[in-house]
């Protein structure tokens, strides 16, 4: 009797608990429009909290980038400056790496961001294949814990779509 349970608990073991495996993501988060000396509140440490504890809770492993900062808004999809940390992303291991573009803009003495430029892009054999990109409204609530909430809705889109991949 012993055996038998030992033998399905095995079974089990390899045919369930095995195949389980987390698609890694890394993270960074970029601001423009901003003056060095200026401050952009914590607009940019909630939309990566946010987008990382989402991706977390969906089961994705996680890791990010240093928040950046750009004197203006860049054209190319993988910047020049940034692909020094896609590629220790990717040689860290992760398979997508997600871009948040935050565009700052003074907004009645206050500094808010105007929108925000999301880009997954996928690491590996593809480099740098942009397969989603979503303009999003940011700074137009009444305070950080809606900006919180915009991110984390955000996040689930992004999770749902990569997961479909």
């Amino acid at each position: 009797m012993f055996r038998k349970s030992l033998g399905i608990t095995v079974f089990l073991w390899v045919f369930f608990i095995f195949p389980l495996s987390a698609s890694m993501v890394s993270f960074m988060v970029i601001e423009t429009g901003l003056h060095p000396e200026s401050h952009g509140g914590n607009y940019s440490t909630v939309w990566e909290d946010a987008l990382m504890g989402v991706f977390f809770d969906e089961g994705f492993i996680v890791s990010n980038s240093p928040v950046m900062r750009m004197n203006r808004f860049p054209e190319d999809v993988l910047p020049q400056e940034i692909q020094g940390d896609f590629f220790d992303a990717y040689r860290g291991g992760a398979e997508f790496f997600i871009l948040v573009l935050l565009e700052f803009v003074a907004q009645g003495g206050l500094i808010r961001p105007h929108g925000a430029l999301v880009r997954v892009l996928r690491t590996g054999e593809h480099t740098g294949d942009l397969i989603y990109e979503q303009h999003i409204p940011a700074g137009t609530g009444t305070g950080i814990r809606d900006e919180f909430i915009r991110a984390q809705e955000t996040g689930k889109i992004l999770a749902a779509h990569i997961k479909d991949r």
